[in-house]
């Protein structure tokens, strides 16, 4: 939280892993765009203030992100337009309706 009561945005290392981990490819683009304009907001603030070391690990992050918008356009080429992903619970469900009237 801010002194202001606002929560604070979160900060570009927890954005990137939201990004990695998401596995519903209709979020999967928001979370890269917002990784990645995190990642150059924190680029920005370390090139007016030096030294903080992180900049390795920020290029890192840039290009993990390209990458993985790579594999989701080429996933996207290759099968089409992406879905939602279902939750395990509904699938649970229809597999257990399918043994019932097997």
């Amino acid at each position: 939280m801010t002194t202001a009561g606002t929560p604070c945005p979160p900060d570009w290392k927890q954005l990137y892993q939201l990004a990695l981990v998401e596995l519903d490819p209709v979020k999967l683009t928001q979370r890269i765009a917002d990784a990645r304009v995190a990642v150059l907001n924190r680029i920005e603030d370390t090139l007016k203030n030096p030294g903080t070391g992180e900049q390795q690990m920020l290029n890192d992050a840039l290009n993990g992100l390209r990458v993985l918008r790579q594999e989701y356009d080429h996933r996207l080429q290759r099968y089409g337009e992406p879905r939602a992903v279902q939750p395990i619970s509904s699938l649970d469900k229809k597999d257990s309706g399918r043994k019932e009237s097997a």
